[in-house]
């Protein structure tokens, strides 16, 4: 009460002020506000008074912790009770659970009458996860202290983690109603909304709770949680403004660490480049290797040294303090978390907000907690004695188990995996690994993919920064957590895997079938799972195996098998089935999986395409030994035969299809590829290829693969120079398609985006909006800011169209992966901007660097750097390059084609054959408005000729403004 007393004494003083509004969202504010109350409660110790243990639990609050325990180490004037009890909050705050435990053992038998005590113990117990024990230690002393609002809240959160939302809910009310300035309660609310999926409702009690203490660092988290979850990338600096407040607080916060460290950012990798990363990595890779052998001392030895050299860096650092970390069998283990905490700690001090050091902070952290959980002694007792059958396959797909020392590692990673290492074979036939990085190592060099370095997901996390991927990656620190009963994110994302590279198309309809009638009945499991289809697997797939989930990180950690039967029980059937298929498979019936067999030798024929038909063919043919009625494997030979010209076997393999289907519509997408291939481009087999095309579309009963056939049917008209068809399309799409998944809503973007790029190509200005608002919600969407370039080109806004794209090149150039296309448009725009020939000469050379060179960009782009540099008066080296590209293609690429040459034609003089060129572009494509303009200018004072030009142009204009 003393501290609820403190508490709304400086509450009232802000609302005196009228500054608590402004404390929220000015964190600079917040920041000031929060060095002014500390060296009030400094000031308030200095000069003694009545409550000690208030002004001391009041220092503790906000992150003055060394100098509580220094003050109590001197001699405090406060009660031993008092004394125990803030001793055990000082090592609760530094994760050190036993000593808490240790401080309040101190206390004499009276003392567990004292609700202060009560609190400790219920919070301690909370982290051993004996929630039913902390919910009656809490109720217990309530029923003797019922205005104990501290201890409430203690109940109300033993509550929410046992998923009684309704009880924490009401508890929260009630705490409302007795004390309408408690901001605890409000936090409650709004913790019980974000945990029983309902964030839209959390926003408003996290506000309000920050508007009566603005230094509360979980609701600091938490309104910053709710800002990133607007997915708006415009408002990532809001977000980490709120975490920077939270972590002044409390610079030891799990979630605010883990979060930032894991993709919630506002900064690219640009702002994390370490010029010398290359020769620095390079000569720490001796220290792994080290760790490998395991001479993790000698593994040290080398970081240091390699720190002495580049003592600018911390990248020797992060290396140190995660060898530190991953060693688990080390029996001075804890010593060593202290060590990795300093040095991630040290790194964030010198490279603020710098994700790997946050994520590995909070691995360091959990790792501290996690020995006090009640099952700790058990699980581990299990991890190190496990038996790991078909060690060979496992290796091969996790070959990274080797590289962590002892056999705690390799025991958490396959405990997690349940029946699902079935699918180690099926993996290992296509050279599938997951790999387990260290906290040292980012996707990019654990995937050997620069991609994740430049791009965002869906909900606008860096790749950069996120530690598991579904193509096969989960970092140790997950590993850890899921081994010892929290979320399961290396089996969610091993899910992820066989997901993709083995379920048939059987099974994958049936999964979005599933995933859509959850959506539409509200039967998902969590927020992630909502998604799309391939979250919703990967979130339901472990909670299949899991009854007890401990500690969960945020709001897509609680799944169950019970929230599996009673949430979803049509799911859980699937999951009986696909389960009891792999069981019957490890017990050796291979039957059970045939059809999966199929896919796997379908793909590894679609990955021989290209370079062996041969090979191709023979993984087909086994493919279809496996199942002969595999409609994907059929369609997959038609095309084979369709490759090479055998149009007869072609037809014959699709008839096979529609007789075993009639209804499947994929069958139909090739057959209008090979009326395309027989029948060329004429008028007649481009109108039956877009009736084969738009049936697909039609009777596609499945959303996801419906979004694909409406995306073959807009770039079929596109291919074909039929611009208006396509933006018809598209518009029709955006019309029909769903908006159930994120990857469906991000496809009717696509075609809001393609339709307004083309309208805007055309010169008519409105569609730039749009496209502007889609870019600054997807900055990291390159193709999207190609085209929004594009279309500022087209309406002469070419300063714009620079700056937008070396805003993303920024980026794509720090991680070595700059564009070529972008360094394209950046030229064109300065080509056509007078007094800019010097920058326009600098990428030039960007783009002639390696001479001429067609294999840096497609065809199409290359046709626009022939007509570049012949306007820049580079005329050989333009002819040179022409003569290199394709003389073919379809309408759209020869009518730009035409175009290129008509412009050399132009520059040599030759105007009669110009006017031709230009005349067979537009033929191929009538939406060639550069080719109205070439024409335009050769028949400069023919007014009769410009005008039917000018009018034909207005007239296409009109055709897709009304689409």
């Amino acid at each position: 009460m003393k501290r609820i007393w403190i508490c709304c004494f400086l509450v009232f003083a802000a609302l005196a002020q009228g500054i608590c509004q402004d404390l929220v969202n000015d964190t600079g504010a917040a920041l000031k506000h929060l060095e002014e109350h500390r060296q009030k409660l400094r000031a308030q110790l200095k000069q003694g008074g009545r409550d000690m243990y208030g002004i001391l639990d009041g220092m503790l609050a906000v992150g003055l912790w060394d100098e509580v325990l220094s003050y109590l180490d001197a001699g405090a004037n406060v009660t031993e009770v008092e004394e125990a009890v803030l001793r055990a909050e000082y090592w609760w705050l530094n994760n050190d659970f036993d000593r808490a435990a240790r401080e309040l053992r101190s206390v004499k038998a009276a003392a567990n009458r004292s609700p202060l005590v009560a609190r400790m113990e219920a919070t301690l117990l909370i982290e051993a996860w004996k929630l039913p024990e902390a919910e009656a230690r809490c109720k217990d002393m309530l029923a003797s202290n019922p205005e104990d609002e501290r201890l409430r809240a203690v109940l109300g959160r033993a509550l929410l983690l046992q998923k009684k939302y309704d009880e924490a809910l009401a508890l929260a009310k009630d705490m409302q109603r007795r004390n309408p300035q408690s901001a605890a309660a409000y936090l409650l609310e709004g913790d019980v909304y974000f945990w029983d999926q309902r964030p839209a409702l959390a926003e408003a009690p996290i506000f309000r709770c920050l508007e009566l203490n603005p230094l509360e660092a979980n609701a600091r988290f938490s309104y910053g949680y709710a800002i990133w979850r607007r997915i708006d990338a415009t408002q990532l600096d809001d977000m980490a403004g709120q975490w920077e407040v939270a972590l002044a607080i409390n610079p030891l916060h799990f979630q605010t660490h883990w979060h930032w460290g894991n993709g919630h950012t506002n900064l690219t990798f640009a702002d994390y480049v370490d010029n010398d990363e290359k020769a620095i990595r390079a000569k720490l890779e001796a220290a792994d290797q080290l760790v490998r052998e395991g001479n993790v001392d000698q593994a040290l030895v080398v970081t240091r040294e390699v720190e002495k050299e580049y003592n600018h860096s911390v990248l020797p650092l992060m290396h140190r303090a995660s060898i530190y970390y991953s060693d688990f069998d080390h029996p001075e283990r804890l010593a060593r978390l202290d060590t990795a905490q300093a040095i991630f700690l040290e790194i964030l001090a010198r490279k603020q907000h710098y994700g790997p050091a946050h994520n590995g902070l909070s691995a360091v952290i959990k790792s501290k907690r996690i020995p006090y959980l009640a099952s700790y002694d058990s699980v581990t007792a299990e991890l190190k004695h496990t038996t790991i059958h078909d060690w060979d396959n496992f290796a091969k797909v996790f070959p990274d188990v080797t590289y962590y020392p002892g056999e705690i590692a390799k025991g958490m990673v396959w405990n997690q995996l349940y029946s699902a290492v079935v699918y180690f074979p099926f993996l290992t036939k296509q050279n599938n690994a997951f790999v387990i990085p260290p906290l040292h190592i980012d996707l990019a060099i654990a995937m050997k993919s620069p991609h994740f370095r430049f791009n965002t997901t869906f909900d606008n996390r860096q790749w950069m920064d996120i530690r598991g991927v579904g193509s096969g990656a989960a970092d140790i620190g997950y590993v850890e957590r899921g081994a010892y009963g929290e979320r399961n994110v290396i089996l969610h994302e091993y899910v992820h895997l066989f997901h993709g590279r083995v379920l048939t198309d059987e099974q994958n309809r049936r999964i979005r079938a599933l995933y859509f009638n959850a959506m539409e009945k509200g039967l998902t499991l969590d927020y992630y799972s909502q998604n799309n289809e391939s979250e919703y697997l990967a979130q339901t797939y472990p909670a299949y195996f899991e009854h007890v989930k401990v500690h969960p990180l945020d709001f897509k950690s609680m799944n169950t098998h019970h929230d599996l039967t009673t949430k979803d029980p049509e799911m859980y059937q699937f999951l009986q089935e696909l389960t009891a298929n792999e069981a019957a498979y490890l017990a050796g019936n291979k039957d059970a999986m045939a059809s999966n067999w199929a896919q796997v030798y379908l793909n590894l024929s679609n990955r021989a395409q290209r370079a062996d038909v041969n090979l191709a063919q023979r993984y087909l043919d086994t493919a279809l030994t496996y199942d002969s009625r595999y409609l994907p494997a059929l369609l997959a030979y038609a095309r084979l035969k369709l490759s090479t010209g055998d149009f007869a076997g072609a037809k014959g393999y699709v008839q096979q299809v529609v007789e075993l289907d009639s209804g499947y519509a994929p069958a139909y997408v090739v057959k209008a590829e090979i009326v395309g291939r027989e029948s060329g481009d004429n008028d007649a087999a481009i109108g039956e290829q877009a009736m084969l095309y738009d049936k697909a579309v039609a009777i596609e009963t499945d959303f996801q693969i419906k979004a694909q056939n409406a995306i073959q049917l807009r770039t079929f008209y596109h291919r074909n120079g039929l611009i208006a068809e396509a933006i018809k399309a598209a518009g029709q799409y955006v019309a029909i398609g769903a908006e159930v998944s994120t990857y469906l809503r991000d496809r009717k973007d696509d075609a809001r985006a393609y339709a307004a790029t083309e309208r805007a190509l055309l010169g008519i200005a409105a569609p730039l909006a749009e496209l502007a608002s889609l870019v600054a919600k997807r900055p990291q969407n390159y193709n999207l800011r190609g085209s929004y370039a594009d279309a500022l080109m087209a309406n002469g806004r070419y300063a714009e169209a620079v700056t937008t794209l070396l805003e993303a090149q920024r980026i794509l150039e720090a991680s070595s992966s700059g564009r070529p296309d972008f360094e394209l448009r950046i030229a064109e725009a300065y080509a056509m901007q007078p007094g800019k020939a010097d920058s326009l000469n600098v990428y030039l050379g960007k783009l002639l660097v390696n001479g001429i060179d067609p294999d840096r960009l497609d065809e199409l782009h290359n046709q626009r750097l022939v007509r570049l540099l012949s306007k820049a008066g580079k005329g050989q080296e333009a002819a040179a390059l022409f003569d290199k590209l394709p003389q073919d293609g379809d309408r759209f690429y020869r009518s730009s084609r035409a175009l290129s040459a008509a412009q050399l034609a132009v520059q040599d003089g030759r105007a009669e054959e110009a006017i031709a060129l230009f005349e067979q572009a537009i033929r191929h494509n009538r939406y060639q408005v550069q080719a109205y303009q070439g024409l335009k200018d050769l028949y400069n004072g023919d007014d009769t000729a410009i005008g039917r030009l000018d009018r034909t142009l207005e007239g296409l204009k009109a055709d897709v403004a009304t689409e």
